[in-house]
Formats: structure tokens, sequence, C-alpha cells
């Protein structure tokens, strides 16, 4: 057996939360030998959290200073903007890289870090964890199976009421969009567009986005809606918002094929036949524990995976880019929205 992957937990914040547990629940294929957070009370929790043997650093170029060689991979948990420069660090060190959504806020950064990658000859993977729900997953392998036929629409769905935060005035780096890299679509909405992308199976060839703000008080928008046409014909659709609850009566995945449907939110899918009025629950493999920590601890060890065979990510740079156009072109196209609210 080969020795567990040395991990660099790069930031401390929220999210480093699910990928701590991951860490944990994998000891023979990882071990986060570093923390780096310029907030030290919070990278010392995740230290302790983590066992208490990993070593503390403000910034990952602190870390590289000290321990290059004692280091393999980086998970990136920082906010958005300092996604890009940390990879392009890790690049430059020989480190593999897990980033958290989104891979960066700009096309030029993507561009970027596309070449970076495959220049340093790195593994990159794109944080999708949403890619590991078991009930996304069945969706995809039913659609390529051809079960509805060919595909002719997609609606990809995430939306929920957020509590009232901070503003970017008290120093929340989500509400400013210069650090947040947009608004709730770059964010949240990052999940029903990257499903959107994995069950299409093709390139955008047209995108139109609608935003608004109702709720929060932020820069950009905390609500969009964004129509996709794509090169293969497949018409897409993404709802998602910070403002309200998912839509009564609609999934977070709903597919349309030739042939019939499949829907579903969370662990449950529907399948509904042509010829049939009622739909079908697909019976699911039983699970244990919470999904969406489940989705990160597969999504690590599909990580180490991959680094030790040398396999392709089920989602690298490229897909990374890709759910950037697509992000960064619903928002263009919106431009002007901010004018119409009071």
């Amino acid at each position: 057996m080969s020795s567990p992957l040395r991990l660099a937990l790069i930031g401390a914040g929220g999210i480093a939360g699910a990928h701590t547990k991951a860490i944990l629940a994998l000891p023979d294929q990882v071990r986060c030998v570093a923390v780096c957070d310029p907030d030290s009370a919070r990278r010392n929790g995740k230290i302790a959290d983590l066992g208490g043997s990993a070593r503390g650093f403000d910034s990952w170029t602190d870390l590289l200073e000290t321990m290059p060689n004692e280091v393999d991979a980086f998970v990136i948990c920082l906010p958005h903007h300092l996604h890009a420069p940390a990879i392009r660090d890790a690049c430059a060190a020989g480190k593999q890289v897990l980033c958290e959504k989104p891979m960066c806020t700009s096309l030029d950064e993507a561009r970027s870090i596309t070449e970076q990658v495959k220049k340093s000859g790195i593994t990159y993977m794109s944080a999708h964890c949403q890619l590991f729900f078991p009930s996304f997953q069945k969706a995809c392998e039913l659609v390529r199976a051809g079960r509805i036929g060919p595909v002719q629409w997609i609606r990809s769905q995430d939306c929920f009421r957020m509590k009232k935060w901070k503003t970017k005035a008290e120093g929340n780096w989500r509400a400013d969009a210069k650090t947040q890299g947009g608004g709730e679509l770059i964010d949240t909405g990052y999940h029903p567009t990257y499903r959107l992308l994995e069950i299409a199976g093709a390139k955008p060839a047209a995108i139109r986005g609608v935003m608004g703000r109702y709720h929060l008080d932020l820069d950009a928008e905390d609500t969009a809606s964004v129509q996709v046409r794509f090169d293969n014909g497949v018409i897409g659709e993404i709802l998602t918002s910070w403002a309200f609850r998912q839509p009564y009566g609609s999934h977070e995945i709903h597919v349309i094929g030739e042939q019939g449907q499949l829907f579903g939110s969370g662990a449950n899918l529907y399948y509904l036949p042509n010829d049939c009025q009622e739909p079908a629950k697909i019976q699911m493999p039983a699970s244990s524990g919470n999904t969406f920590i489940n989705a990160f601890q597969a999504q690590l060890a599909e990580f180490a995976r991959c680094i030790q065979s040398g396999d392709r990510p089920p989602h690298t740079e490229e897909e990374g880019l890709a759910v950037l156009e697509i992000i960064l072109g619903a928002a263009e196209s919106a431009e002007g929205w901010q004018s119409t609210v009071k």
C-alpha cells in the first residue's frame, strides 16, 4: 500500500470543515500535515479538529518556504479571489490541487490556470462535490444509457433563503463583488451550473442571464435565472437563489428526453416514461450519514485515487473553465439590471 497523500489545507473557514471530516474519514489514503490561515484562532481550531499534528502557517507561501518537500497536495478553501494565486503557486511548486468552487473569478485567470496546470503536469481537480451525490450519479448513468432517449431539456436548481449576513462594510468578502467574483450565481449557483454541464455533455452555444437582488445586502445578485442552448441542441435552465426556497413542486434536477423524464432532489430520483401517468421512484443504494459530507469523502477519495493512478479526475481545470464561461457569460448578458433595483 502506498503512503497516504500529504495534504495542506489552504484556508480554515466554513467549507474547510467539510474537507476536514473527509480527511479524518480516509486515514489510509490522506493525511493533513499543514493548515494555512492568517486567523490564528481559526487555524489552530482546525488543527485541533484534525488531531493536533498538522503544522500551522499564516499563508501557503510561508508553508512552501518552510516545508517545500513535505506536502504533496493543496486543498484550497480560500475566498474566491485568492484561488488563482494559490493555484499558480501550487503549480510552480509541483503540488497537486483540489480547489473549492469557483476555480477563479475571471476567464483570463481561468485560461491562465489551464495553461499553468498543463505546463506543470500536476493533477488539478475541481471540487464539484455534487457530482458525487448518488442520486445525481444515477441520473447521469440513466441518461447516458439512453433510458429517456436523446435529451431535449434540462433544469438544474439550487434555491434557499439565506440568513441575513454582514455587509461589505462589515468585512463580508462574499458581499463584495471583487472578492466574491460576482454574486449568488458564482457561489451557490455554481453547483447547478456544473450539474447542468455534466448532464448536457456538450458545449454552450448561447447563454442568457436574468438577475435580481431581493433579500441580501451585497454588490451583486442574490437570485439568477440562466438559459443555455448547447451545441447538441439541448436546452438548459438554471434557477438559483438566496432569496427564496425551491419553487414548490419542482426539483433540483429535471431532465426531459424523447422517451421520458428523470427528476429528483436530494436522495430521491424518479423516472417517468412517456407511456406512464405516474413516475416510479428509483431505488438508491442504502447509505448512512449526511449526503453532503459523504460526497466530500467520495470526492477526496477520488482525488487521491487519481493522483496515485494517473487517471483524469471527473472535473479538471477544463470543466472549471467551462462552468465559468456560463456563469460569467450570464452575468455579462444581464449587465445593467442593478439600475432597476431600488
